[in-house]
């Protein structure tokens, strides 16, 4: 479908350190007020700051799913509500599949994950409350919003770090410029957390008293909130009679390429995301009439982001302000908050103040000071740049403008690279696959010893961290080399020679479950046996989430766009949707689609302690469920538009035809048994790539040993294909559970499918759910036709991508 109609603002809400709701928080900001202010609710006297942007109690939520919530969680919930109701959106949307919901965060639910840890390191397993395990993911906050409000449609959780929020913004117009849905709640949260303060001290990066940016700026100040931003399209909101508060006009993301944690010092990124931003707007830099900039505070960061205004707008750049400086940083939230402030400004025509300036005379740039003014204010752009050199900017307007409509590029592969339980390589993957190897077995290099249960899938690390650098290999952490060997065996697979001519054309999507579980769980030891003021400064960068994917494209020098996704085990599917999405849309000639997970101690114990480890085998779509064997790897996908791919010379796998993301919206950490909702993802995929059911030859499912999404999947196929109709492939009996990425090995699976017709057979399974069975061993009426290869995450978000083959 071709993207051309606008989308909108209709509904906003924010809260933060300034106040519970919209209007509150937004006088404060008018008035120059600051929100930070000694922190009360956590212990930071061990620390250089006692300084935060710190809320008080969070409101009941009016709405909420079943099920356990958290702080996180009870800050979205009460967001999604203020902003549901300021856009009068209908209690029932009439398509559930076409409403759907974005979220930002950097924290998540992580104070439930280090409960968890202390607990079990003071009084053992028996100690832990299981509780905590069910709401600590990323992906809470979101499926809880779902849950709570029907949203049945697109469902991300973007965690690159600081730029999440703004990320999950531009995520969800995506959505809706692509036709996959008519209204999207958009928006981030995060709450404070000793680590994320005790990881900043460790770094000497905050400030020890309010922070002052683009003046003093001598350091950082962590807050917490939340915002959302009721997005439509702008025919479905007048269909309604409601008058939109402002225009998302554009958005683009880019990857400094530079360093772990500092920004590239010439601002070349994030100019680089301004200006593809507005040239997606169909605006130049002189229609900017003001910039809320990413403002952190840190002598580094405000010196490159001034750096790079200047550069963009040469010697006339327009004010630009920091909010950061009222409500300190909030991490994944802070784009998503700053978004909703530039929407507050277009809608009064008010520019928002930078506070906590010494000497306003003294300053040599516009950054609005002290208080508020009115203005003239027709176009604003809102930054948000990371750890990792992540970098987003945002577009909005008062007046919807006429921006160009993107191109509708095809989308093929080109290359592949994995690390997996079965060996390195696609050859070897495959090759043990056609074999029948089980790569499950009793566990050698992960300490199963408190629990019950001694089954995982694991890959030896000497075998993949050969392939990386060794110099480079000692910054990295168990990810950051799965998604660094992955991604090098890609680009060399495809023949794809990154440089400085074409770097800003080739990006990374890279999406996972446990993200670096390895790190967090040192450093939530260290503060729980040693104190937070132990914390080590090398460890602390490698915690977010994006931080192999930021690795991965300063060894590769990928400049393009760069985002991660945190959606829990469809992930990898989703990110690869996404980045064929940014091909697709000419923001990219090639992204790597990544997903990685690991295997460690502690998430196999979480796993035991929940009683959902495997015991003799892995069974998937057996009768009575045999738990899952948690393995680690990694998969990169080379994605090229066609056009790109046939310049080159390069040797097309296949064509990746569609893709699809949709939710049961039925509870948190939960999933809905009768499979209604993946099957949906399925018809949308299928429908995506404008590819019927009758010409899929073969599914890959995620099923995984468990009752409940086992047997929604198999319904889930019963819904959309006859008994026999299509073959029903999975490889988690031989691989294991490899969160977000056993759906990308299965797809490289797929890559021989659709070529030769073979297909694995569905190991271990010996007494299949009665609604499997027609599809086991099914044989297609075409063997190498199209693929639809699945995944699922354990609240309810269903991804699913159409795979064909090619010929020239």
């Amino acid at each position: 479908m071709q993207a051309t109609e606008r989308v909108v603002v209709t509904g906003v809400a924010v809260s933060c350190a300034l106040g519970d709701g919209t209007e509150q928080v937004w006088k404060a900001v008018r008035d120059g007020r600051s929100g930070i202010r000694l922190t009360e609710r956590l212990d930071v006297s061990k620390l250089s700051c006692h300084y935060s942007g710190e809320m008080g109690e969070v409101p009941v939520p009016v709405r909420r799913p079943k099920g356990r919530i958290d702080r996180a969680t009870r800050l979205a919930l009460a967001a999604a509500h203020e902003a549901i109701a300021a856009a009068r959106l209908p209690a029932e949307h009439p398509d559930p599949y076409r409403f759907g919901v974005a979220l930002g965060t950097s924290v998540g639910g992580l104070d439930e994950g280090e409960k968890f840890h202390w607990e079990l390191l003071a009084g053992g397993i028996a100690s832990t409350g299981r509780h905590h395990l069910l709401v600590y993911p990323l992906y809470t906050a979101a499926d809880a919003v779902s849950a709570a409000y029907g949203a049945k449609g697109p469902k991300v959780v973007i965690s690159n770090a600081c730029a999440a929020g703004a990320n999950s913004i531009g995520w969800a117009m995506d959505a809706i410029r692509n036709g996959r849905a008519d209204a999207m709640l958009a928006g981030g949260v995060d709450v404070l957390d000793i680590l994320s303060l005790a990881g900043f001290d460790s770094l000497k990066a905050l400030d020890e008293q309010p922070c002052a940016p683009y003046s003093r700026s001598t350091g950082l100040n962590i807050g917490e909130g939340a915002a959302i931003l009721v997005l439509e399209r702008e025919s479905t909101a007048a269909a309604r009679g409601v008058t939109p508060i402002a225009y998302l006009r554009g958005y683009a993301l880019s990857s400094d390429a530079h360093h772990a944690t500092a920004p590239d010092p010439a601002g070349s990124g994030a100019r680089r995301a301004m200006s593809r931003a507005l040239a997606q707007a169909g605006l130049t830099p002189a229609d900017v009439d003001y910039v809320n900039g990413h403002g952190t505070g840190t002598p580094a960061n405000d010196s490159a982001e001034t750096k790079a205004a200047d550069a963009l707008f040469g010697g006339s750049p327009p004010p630009m302000s920091s909010t950061k400086s009222q409500i300190g940083h909030t991490l994944g939230a802070a784009g998503a908050i700053e978004a909703a402030v530039c929407v507050l400004a277009l809608r009064d025509g008010v520019l928002p103040p930078t506070v906590n300036v010494a000497d306003p005379a003294a300053l040599t740039r516009d950054i609005v000071p002290q208080v508020a003014r009115k203005a003239d204010v027709d176009v604003v752009v809102s930054n948000s740049f990371a750890f990792g050199g992540n970098n987003c900017a945002l577009v909005l307007g008062r007046e919807p403008g006429d921006a160009p409509a993107p191109p509708r590029r095809r989308v093929v592969i080109t290359g592949v690279g994995l690390v997996s339980p079965l060996g390195n390589g696609r050859a070897a993957f495959l090759h043990a696959m056609r074999a029948g190897t089980v790569a499950i077995g009793k566990a050698k290099q992960t300490d199963t010893t408190d629990a019950g249960r001694d089954l995982v899938a694991e890959v030896p690390a000497a075998s993949y961290r050969r392939l990386v650098d060794p110099a480079y290999a000692r910054r990295l952490d168990q990810l950051g080399m799965l998604v660094l060997a992955s991604g090098r065996m890609a680009l060399q697979d495809a023949g794809l020679t990154v440089t400085r001519d074409n770097g800003e054309r080739v990006g990374m999507v890279f999406g996972t479950f446990t993200g670096p579980l390895e790190t967090v769980a040192k450093l939530t030891e260290t503060i729980g046996t040693q104190g937070p003021d132990r914390v080590n400064p090398r460890l602390f960068p490698n915690s977010v989430m994006n931080a192999a994917a930021g690795h991965a494209c300063l060894s590769l020098q990928l400049r393009g766009p760069l985002s991660t996704l945190a959606t829990g085990c469809a992930s990898g599917v989703a990110g690869l949707g996404y980045a064929a999405d940014l091909i697709r849309t000419g923001e990219a000639d090639a992204m790597l689609a990544v997903s990685a997970d690991e295997l460690t101690s502690l998430l196999h114990l979480g796993y035991d302690r929940l009683g959902m480890t495997a015991g003799e085998a892995v069974r998937p779509y057996q009768r009575s469920a045999s738990g899952v064997a948690l393995g680690a790897g990694g998969v990169a996908l080379m994605l090229e538009s066609l056009e790109h791919a046939q310049a080159r010379g390069a040797t097309i796998l296949a064509e990746l035809k569609g893709h699809a993301v949709t939710s049961d919206a039925y509870r948190v950490a939960g999933n809905a048994p009768d499979g209604e909702a993946w099957a949906e993802s399925f018809r949308r995929a299928l429908a995506d790539g404008e590819v019927t059911a009758d010409q899929v030859g073969t599914v890959y499912g995620d099923a995984r040993g468990t009752a409940t999404l086992d047997l929604a999947e198999a319904r889930a196929v019963g819904h959309v294909w006859a008994p026999g109709a299509v073959r029903l492939a999975n490889i988690g009996g031989q691989v294991g559970h490899l969160h977000s990425t056993t759906s990308l090995l299965s797809l490289v699976c797929a890559l021989e499918t659709v070529v030769s017709g073979w297909a694995p057979p569905v190991a271990g399974v010996t007494d299949p759910l009665p609604e499997a069975a027609p599809y086991l061993g099914a044989t297609p009426a075409e063997p190498a036709g199209a693929c639809v290869v699945t995944a699922a995450n354990w609240g309810g978000t269903y991804a699913s991508a159409v795979l064909a083959g090619w010929s020239a």
